[in-house]
């Protein structure tokens, strides 16, 4: 016995010893990763010079840790923009440049080979580099200004740069360059493009089920849209079409929306121009967006950033102010390639045979081998065939798949359009700025303090021999190759309408007399009519009416579609119960109401019901809200949709939308449980934010997460996305207003402005998660131009030292 006393005596303690030596390393740990909290405040003295830094930069930070830069020198303000960035988004900013570089592997090992294969094959990097050598003197040194920033920070700072590099054990960053800032901007026009997916997705159905159908499943598309899949590649259409999905990169394309307007002095209380914007994007931590307010001689703005680039892209600089919405243009083509037979290593053009561009590229895998692949490009771009396994199965023998884009091009010189708005001084200078742009396209809404709103929608909108870009077409025949691009002086804009007011919500920009083809793909127009309906109810509107329309959440579509849904004829008694709650419901999408989630519930039934027969394998990437669709087949239908393909029963719409209350009632049992008071939207549909690599770890996923109760759907002007074909997610808000933004251009001119979910990455900060209130309210926060209306919280100066 005394042994064994001893022997749990001796267990005891050298548990206690491990508990004890456990909690001083976890102490430890968290000291440590304490000094990644960057310093806000006092003088740092950047030792040894700093290339870039000519005088003294201040930074101011408000009391939600928005910075004032002020400096001597428009690029020394720039210096601070990316010193500020790089304390508070430092492993953000160099996990979006290894994306854009093909490059996460190095550090995330297998997990994101794939992603870099495609990466690499773009080159978007090398496309940067060439932009950054394209750029004029004057922007050039402003973007060298930015990284030197960046750059500065990470030289003086004692400590990890951030949590996330110490847990990773990953090596210090590698020195910023300005072409890491211009591979940023391609990358996110890589995330608001997407139409390549559509080529695919269309063909593919004009070949199983005729072009008249599918053009009716595609609103505006043409029913001759020719198909050359079938016949070019002798490739089962179907099959190629599943395996470029899975090919290509999803993105959010197909949650794609925000929303913009401006109205003039006659519709503001002030009697000045009111503008307002909340471009939507896919919810994360840490923000996609940063606030920040730079000023310097020549040189006042203020809005919204993106860390990793020197440019406000939603803001005002005291005499104008702009805001964003994305256009959706149609600048990605996929062209089939015909190889050589006579010569390896060459393909086929209008002129003869042309040699293939090969680039070897060697991508370092962490945790595994390297991955060695020789890339091809031809005259149209980049070959997919080889690149991933699925794509051998794209093309016929002796064929292979190629990707056209705009953003590929070596002269973009998009980001000297940003810088030009910072300075602009009225229309005409914001017009000039769009000549230096090339994407992606955006409608930018404009206002100035002379009571001018205008429009302007500026990019590289290819212009082709024949076709629309519509399926993938042959490449050897020249038939439908780019032959230059829409003026831009023939790009749409629209300057003071009568109206006072302009509104874009990504719907149809244009009429149809413009000259020119820009996309079929746009967004239905409810979130526009709600607005335009919001606005034309004042003509006093302020900042707080403004913030008020943006939390509006009435659906227009629920609105459309309920008398579709209240017609049916449910066949059991919780079918019929669902229905009733929707009987008189006004489509509004309140977090505290269950009629919300019984609609979306029944229209994912009802969509499923109407086409999963008819596309069969190709339904999964085609399940989407499909709004025009839909309800086009409440006036009739023609085209057999909702009589069952697989059975041969002549169901009729009506049918179906009854009896999707029945499959609904089963879904909704089944996922959230049979009591209905588990059903309300703002549960079902709420918003959860997890840290992208704290949220991985089940102790800390909780302590650096967050939670919201959220309203609205698609189609409100309070945007809140779901992910439509995902039974697990079904409801899950996954993409919306990441950014609010009111500007007032009455004096003194300010910005109003809400992120989420705070200005920091680092959960040590206490702005990581500090404006989720202020956003989910949506009480923007003043930033005001000037020096005198900074309610500073910290103040830091950089001072450059002795070289």
């Amino acid at each position: 016995m005394s042994f064994l006393r001893r022997t749990v005596r001796r267990t005891v303690r050298v548990l206690a010893l491990l508990a004890v030596l456990a909690v001083l390393g976890l102490g430890a740990l968290f000291l440590w990763l304490r000094q990644a909290t960057p310093q806000l405040d006092g003088t740092i003295v950047l030792a040894g010079g700093v290339a870039g830094l000519a005088g003294e930069v201040e930074i101011l930070r408000d009391g939600h840790g928005i910075p004032h830069i002020h400096a001597q020198s428009i690029n020394d303000a720039y210096f601070g923009l990316g010193f500020a960035h790089a304390q508070d988004r430092m492993f953000q900013m160099e996990q979006q440049r290894r994306l854009s570089q093909g490059r996460l592997s190095e550090v995330l090992g297998p997990l994101t080979a794939e992603v870099d294969r495609f990466m690499r094959l773009l080159d978007l990097h090398s496309a940067a580099q060439a932009s950054v050598t394209a750029l004029d003197m004057s922007a050039r040194e402003s973007f060298n200004a930015y990284a030197a920033g960046v750059n500065a920070y990470m030289a003086s700072h004692k400590g990890p740069l951030a949590p996330e590099f110490a847990i990773l054990m990953a090596d210090r960053p590698e020195p910023w360059t300005a072409a890491d800032s211009v591979a940023w901007l391609k990358v996110m026009a890589l995330h608001l493009s997407g139409n390549w997916r559509s080529e695919a997705l269309r063909a593919a159905m004009i070949a199983r089920i005729g072009p008249e159908k599918t053009a009716s499943f595609f609103p505006d598309v043409p029913a001759d849209a020719p198909t050359i899949i079938n016949d070019a590649t002798g490739v089962e259409p179907e099959a190629a079409a599943m395996l470029l999905n899975r090919l290509l990169p999803a993105g959010s394309h197909g949650l794609n929306g925000s929303n913009s307007w401006v109205v003039d002095g006659r519709h503001t209380a002030s009697g000045r121009p009111l503008l307002a914007n909340d471009p939507h994007l896919g919810f994360s931590i840490p923000a996609i967006w940063y606030l920040a307010h730079l000023e310097a001689p020549g040189l006042a703005v203020a809005g919204a950033t993106l860390p990793g680039l020197p440019l406000v892209i939603v803001g005002t600089n005291g005499r104008i102010a702009w805001g964003v919405t994305n256009t959706g243009p149609d600048t990605q083509d996929l062209y089939i390639e015909r190889l050589d037979p006579e010569r390896p290593g060459h393909y086929l053009t209008p002129e003869g045979s042309e040699p293939f561009a090969v680039r070897e590229e060697t991508i370092v895998v962490r945790f595994a081998g390297d991955d060695r692949i020789s890339m091809l490009e031809t005259r149209h771009g980049p070959i997919l065939t080889g690149v991933r396994g699925e794509a051998t199965g794209l093309t016929g023998e002796g064929e292979a798949l190629a990707l056209s884009w705009t953003m590929l091009q070596d002269d973009d010189r998009s980001v000297e359009a940003g810088l030009a708005l910072h300075v602009a001084r009225d229309w005409d200078d914001f017009v000039a700025s769009g000549r230096r742009y090339a994407g992606p396209m955006q409608n930018i809404v404009y206002g100035d303090r002379r009571g001018n709103i205008g429009l302007l929608a500026p990019a590289i909108v290819p212009v082709r021999k024949s076709g629309e870009g519509l399926v993938p077409m042959p490449g050897w025949t020249g038939e439908a190759d780019w032959i230059g691009q829409i003026p831009h002086d023939d790009l749409p804009r629209l300057l003071n309408p009568e109206t006072g007011a302009i509104v874009t919500a990504n719907h149809r920009l244009v009429g149809d007399d413009y000259p020119y083809f820009i996309s079929h793909e746009w967004q239905p127009g409810y979130r526009a009519r709600r607005i335009a309906d919001l606005i034309g109810r004042s003509d006093s509107h302020s900042v707080e009416s403004f913030a008020a329309i943006q939390r509006d959440t009435t659906s227009l579509f629920a609105e459309a579609a309920i008398p579709i849904a209240l017609a049916g004829e449910p066949q059991t008694e919780a079918g019929r119960r669902l229905q009733a709650a929707l009987i008189g419901w006004d489509g509004a999408m309140d977090p505290a109401l269950i009629a919300p989630t019984v609609f979306h519930a029944w229209y994912r039934a009802f969509t499923r019901a109407i086409y999963e027969d008819d596309l069969g394998t190709l339904f999964p990437d085609a399940w989407q809200f499909r709004p025009s669709f839909v309800l086009s087949l409440g006036e009739g239908d023609p085209h057999g949709w909702c009589a069952n393909s697989e059975t041969g029963a002549a169901t009729t719409c009506g049918d179906l939308a009854g009896m999707a209350f029945d499959d609904a009632a089963r879904f909704l049992n089944e996922r959230f449980g049979e009591d209905s008071g588990q059903w309300l939207w703002g549960e079902v549909h709420a918003l959860t934010l997890r840290h992208r690599l704290f949220g991985l770890i089940p102790v800390l996923r909780d302590l650096t997460g967050v939670r919201i109760p959220l309203g609205g759907d698609r189609f409100t002007v309070a945007t809140a996305s779901h992910a439509f074909n995902d039974d697990e997610r079904a409801f899950t808000a996954l993409h919306g207003p990441v950014l609010r933004a009111v500007i007032d251009l009455d004096e003194p001119v300010t910005g109003f402005f809400a992120v989420l979910p705070g200005q920091s990455a680092n959960p040590f900060s206490p702005y990581y998660d500090n404006m989720v209130e202020p956003w989910l309210a949506n009480r923007p926060i003043a930033i005001p131009l000037g020096r005198d209306h900074i309610d500073a919280a910290h103040r830091l100066v950089l001072q450059p030292g002795v070289p």
